[in-house]
């Protein structure tokens, strides 16, 4: 659903949502998972907004809700109600609000250390014991930066500031999830900056309805909780499928000519373009598989590809499908080919005609609506069609698996029958 998929109006979202959810359910083909949420704060229109973006990935979720800042004694104490509803999922929403007992000035450094590790270690033990009962995936936000600097810059690099202290205790949750599987941080720290800190920690939400964020922050958090819930689920994307004139160049290779279309350090939008191309291939790095999907000869294509400024080589793409068909068929024929669903394919094209025609013919493929050249990276970035969850050898050898598959499959093609492929 559109309006679920970034960039979405927060503020339409929050309105709408009994509609959207209803729409969602008429259409949908479900999973069902049960998710438990453990809340330092109010978590009730979280919930809401979250099962909507959960629906819009697949994902039908029945819940658990913790009472009013309840997280801690339903976690650590006896709880029949969570047992029997056997979470798939425990999401802790807690924040800096819940941080027990920040550093005063006075305090030694030892006193601060030992505070540090008294507030990892009450964390720490409810996410062992956790998984000990439960035995499921945990995702924990991580802390926030404070509203206020009591001591301005010095705040980050006195260990007596309160940046400090959080960027120190979010250190530890990271090591903690370094070293034990099924456990995810919610990055509310990044997405948090990334909203804009002010706006996210409107004091008036938290004094009027005790939410530790602004509600209209709430889409921004559950859809971020929703990419991480669908990833641990295998609803991922597995690829990109990429037009090439104007969105990994500048201009028409087959009508500019390879030396004119924009790439490359010389002009500002050839470095634009440059760093969407490094983007894409660091996403090939991580075991994405990039393919070409272009209204052009191979030729132009191959050449275009073949810039000395481009980062992007022919070599990096599984399949390249650069002809005059219909691209809703080349998508269709890279998806069989690569022998996925075209559910996993995102499809990125400058031309909002071709994303449409897509839309309409090839039911399931993402289509982001790319904009301006300048904001293709964020519009990608922000969509979180990739999360990641592990990263394991086979993840990194992926292109090459899936090249290798294509291959196999262009040579069966090339023969009369299968005992002379074989």
């Amino acid at each position: 659903m559109k309006e679920l998929e970034y960039p979405f109006d927060s503020d339409f979202v929050l309105k709408k949502k009994k509609s959207l959810k209803k729409q969602l359910l008429e259409n949908g083909n479900f999973i069902e998972k049960n998710i438990a949420i453990l809340g330092g704060s109010t978590t009730s229109d979280i919930k809401l907004i979250l099962e909507l973006f959960l629906l819009n990935q697949g994902i039908k979720p029945n819940f658990y809700e913790s009472e009013y800042n309840q997280y801690y004694q339903d976690a650590m104490f006896p709880n029949k109600e969570l047992e029997l509803f056997n979470p798939d999922v425990i999401y802790i929403h807690t924040t800096n609000r819940n941080i027990t007992a920040y550093p005063i000035i006075s305090n030694s450094k030892q006193e601060v250390e030992e505070l540090l590790v008294t507030e990892y270690t009450k964390f720490e033990n409810m996410w062992n014991r956790l998984q000990q009962v439960y035995n499921c995936p945990i995702i924990q936000n991580n802390f926030e930066l404070p509203y206020y600097r009591l001591m301005g810059n010095k705040e980050a690099s006195d260990y007596r500031g309160k940046v400090n202290f959080i960027t120190k205790l979010n250190l530890k949750f990271y090591e903690y999830a370094e070293n034990n599987q099924n456990f995810y941080i919610n990055d509310i720290n990044y997405i948090s900056a990334s909203y804009g800190l002010e706006k996210w920690a409107d004091q008036f939400y938290w004094h009027m309805y005790k939410y530790a964020l602004a509600v209209p922050a709430i889409p921004t958090l559950a859809f971020n909780i929703s990419n991480i819930i669908k990833a641990i689920f295998g609803k991922n994307k597995k690829a990109f499928v990429l037009d090439l004139d104007n969105t990994l160049w500048g201009g028409i290779v087959g009508d500019d000519g390879v030396e004119n279309i924009k790439i490359g350090p010389e002009v500002p939008s050839g470095q634009v373009f440059s760093e969407f191309q490094k983007y894409l291939k660091e996403y090939k790095d991580l075991g994405i598989i990039l393919n070409v999907n272009s209204k052009n000869e191979k030729e132009n294509a191959i050449a275009g590809l073949n810039h000395p400024d481009g980062p992007l080589k022919p070599e990096d793409f599984i399949i390249i499908k650069a002809n005059w068909d219909p691209k809703s068929k080349n998508i269709v024929d890279i998806a069989n080919e690569l022998n996925i669903g075209v559910d996993s394919l995102v499809f990125v094209d400058d031309n909002p005609a071709e994303r449409e025609i897509v839309k309409q013919q090839v039911k399931g493929v993402s289509i982001p609506e790319m904009t301006t050249p300048e904001n293709y990276i964020n519009i990608i970035d922000k969509s979180g069609f990739f999360e990641v969850t592990t990263i394991s050898k086979d993840d990194l050898k992926k292109s090459e698996m899936y090249k290798e598959n294509a291959k196999r499959n262009e040579m069966l093609n090339s023969f009369s029958n299968y005992d002379d492929y074989l």
